[in-house]
């Protein structure tokens, strides 16, 4: 069980206006959420007025009507990065999660960073950028230096390719600041995908030639199984984490199960290479629910206590250097 530790009393009002201590080191038995996702007001206001006005439409509707999700029934909260630093740290206490990992969607926030001082080693978070920018290895380098773990990249949302030549001098900086990297393939809610960059078979050449780069394949690769596995097999610095309802599964041939999924990649890349994750948002309550399901398939499966560990705390650990001193990141780029 994840211990109430080191965050502190959550029901003395004095006490949650109180900067949160620094995390702990986890332990065998504790839970990292590898992928979670971070929306308010504020964040959305200062990335949303960086951008042209006609860009990014499903957010700037957020934004106004304050409403989140695929039906706009979840409230878009409107907090203070502090005051967000705690809101996250309690609700995975409650979920009995130890430490989690944001994947940004917004590059260059200052209300991001403002946030990961303030979760203080709790939450921890990758950044968010263009690869083919050739500013992108500068800022990266920046993220990294205030605590960031790495990168989140959307190709299928931003409609690029990881093998574009343009991304190499990004892929060679985060060789150099140990950044793992978190790409998300397959299909997606955003409604300006496109799945015509949806194959991770495009990461295959960039893999192969960064093998000190660790990447890992969202959501199973949410309709990309098949693509992941080969691409897996021929990189072994490719991962994938287990993040989400996984509902993709209801349009995959053959009909698969999850433990099924499961099943394929622990044989295919071994359980140091699954990390386990729920895809849960600060607008609706964390996925508590994924969390006890996700667990539960892989005891029902009969996995050993040891790879279990690997899978829901362990590799997340490693990857993301989740345990390290929050100082270590920014010595690294020094």
């Amino acid at each position: 069980m994840t211990s109430p530790r080191d965050v502190g009393p959550v029901s003395d009002a004095r006490a949650s206006e109180q900067p949160l201590a620094d995390a702990v080191p986890t332990a065998p038995g504790d839970v990292v959420d590898a992928h979670v996702h971070l929306f308010t007001v504020g964040l959305l206001e200062e990335w949303l007025g960086s951008l042209p006005p006609d860009s990014m439409q499903r957010f700037r509707i957020a934004l106004k009507e304050r409403r989140f999700g695929r039906r706009g029934d979840q409230v878009l909260p409107d907090m203070d990065p502090v005051q967000t630093a705690r809101f996250y740290v309690e609700r995975l206490r409650a979920a009995d999660v130890a430490k989690a990992v944001v994947v940004s969607v917004a590059p260059d926030n200052q209300w991001t960073r403002d946030f990961l001082v303030a979760a203080r080693g709790h939450v921890h978070a990758l950044c968010n950028l263009d690869p083919r920018d050739p500013g992108a290895p500068d800022l990266l380098a920046r993220e990294m230096a205030v605590g960031f773990r790495g990168a989140k990249l959307l190709p299928v949302n931003r409609c690029f390719r990881l093998s574009d030549p343009a991304c190499r001098p990004f892929f060679e900086a985060a060789a150099e600041l140990k950044a793992a990297i978190t790409v998300h393939y397959g299909v997606s809610v955003d409604p300006g995908a496109d799945l015509r960059y949806a194959d991770p078979i495009d990461l295959s050449p960039v893999a192969r030639d960064h093998p000190d780069v660790t990447f890992v394949i969202a959501h199973f690769g949410a309709g990309w199984l098949d693509s992941v596995l080969r691409v897996a097999y021929q990189c072994p610095n490719v991962c994938v984490d287990s993040s989400g309802t996984n509902n993709w599964l209801d349009h995959h041939v053959p009909k698969m199960t999850l433990a099924e999924v499961f099943e394929r990649c622990l044989t295919a890349l071994g359980p140091e290479r699954v990390l386990f994750g729920t895809d849960s948002n600060t607008t609706a309550p964390y996925r508590t629910w994924i969390r006890r399901m996700q667990q539960r398939t892989l005891e029902e499966m009969g996995l050993s206590p040891h790879d279990l560990d690997l899978v829901m705390r362990r590799n997340a650990v490693r990857i993301f250097r989740l345990d390290e001193p929050l100082q270590a990141a920014k010595e690294d780029v020094r």
